[in-house]
């Protein structure tokens, strides 16, 4: 029996020391992810200010659109839609960014040396006590084999102590055994404990991305109005083409100004001056509406 449990001894001790191996070995692995996230943040955290810069610069062609006076105001409203939901984007990129450095990175890195200590403890424990009960079942042992060399020479009061210093062996042996089951279930556990760990860190950095994702679903409704208004560039919107008509019957403050070209011959030059007269008067006329201003044109007349 002292051979079997032997035998199971060993089998749990090798797999305690080859569990507390991988982990002593698996630092290296941990500290590249972190440094590698540190690296992924510090991209993100620039993308957002370059977001930020590029929104700003894309919001003064969005005014642009819907400031112009052509048939682009729609096209504007559209593009300063679509800006607005780039900034709900921005706002959930600075969000992901602050939770893959305070939620993932940060405590990760803290959580390496608890790690370390962790299995420097179990390692020094489990030697302990290992040490401890092999020392017992050496000693158990040892009390036997005095015991059995006196029952050899027929001293047959000593049965009753030898039967309870073999029992006693057996006992140490299964305790051993608990020994082992325990240290390796403890290594185990903080084998699991560690990527049970970093799930639970990873999983709100994974949601704020979720939700990041989320809000870049909404361009879609955007974008295809986008389409929809600039399918034609040929053609204007109904309401401009109102507008066109509306300046028949309106009294609009726009003017097409020419400067007057040089004329080569008097009779050119004396209708280049008139255009000009003209335009004056017509301007002056309809700045004035309703009160008497000196007009050029009338002041030539009397003259003539």
């Amino acid at each position: 029996m002292e051979a079997v449990i032997e035998k199971e001894c060993s089998a749990l001790g090798g797999l305690f020391q080859t569990v507390i191996g991988d982990m002593k070995s698996s630092y290296p692995i941990w500290e590249d992810l972190i440094t590698k996230a540190g690296k992924l943040q510090s991209q993100l955290r620039a993308t957002a200010v370059a977001v930020t810069v590029f929104l700003d610069a894309f919001q003064k062609v969005a005014d642009l659109a819907t400031n112009s006076k052509g048939g682009t105001r729609d096209i504007g409203s559209a593009l300063t839609r679509m800006c607005l939901r780039h900034r709900s984007i921005e706002a959930k990129l600075k969000q992901f960014s602050m939770c893959f450095l305070e939620g993932l990175i940060n405590p990760l890195q803290e959580q390496m040396e608890d790690w370390k200590r962790g299995v420097n403890t179990l390692d020094k424990d489990h030697a302990k006590e290992y040490k401890r009960a092999r020392q017992e079942i050496k000693k158990k042992s040892s009390d036997t084999l005095k015991l059995q060399k006196k029952a050899k020479k027929g001293r047959g009061d000593i049965q009753p102590q030898l039967s309870s210093a073999m029992q006693d062996v057996s006992d140490k042996y299964i305790l051993l055994e608990e020994t082992e089951k325990h240290a390796l279930r403890r290594a185990l556990i903080e084998e699991r404990q560690r990527f049970c760990c970093f799930v639970a860190m990873l999983r709100p950095v994974v949601d704020e991305e979720i939700s990041l994702l989320a809000e870049v679903t909404h361009l879609q409704t955007i974008s295809e109005d986008l389409k929809a208004l600039t399918s034609d560039p040929h053609k204007l919107p109904p309401a401009s083409e109102q507008v066109i008509l509306d300046l028949k019957s309106s009294d609009y403050g726009w003017s097409y100004q020419t400067p007057p070209s040089s004329p080569n011959t008097t009779m050119s030059r004396k209708s280049s001056m008139c255009s000009s007269l003209n335009s004056v008067n017509s301007s002056d006329s309809r700045g004035s509406s309703g009160s008497h201003s000196y007009s050029p044109s009338s002041s030539s007349s009397s003259s003539s």
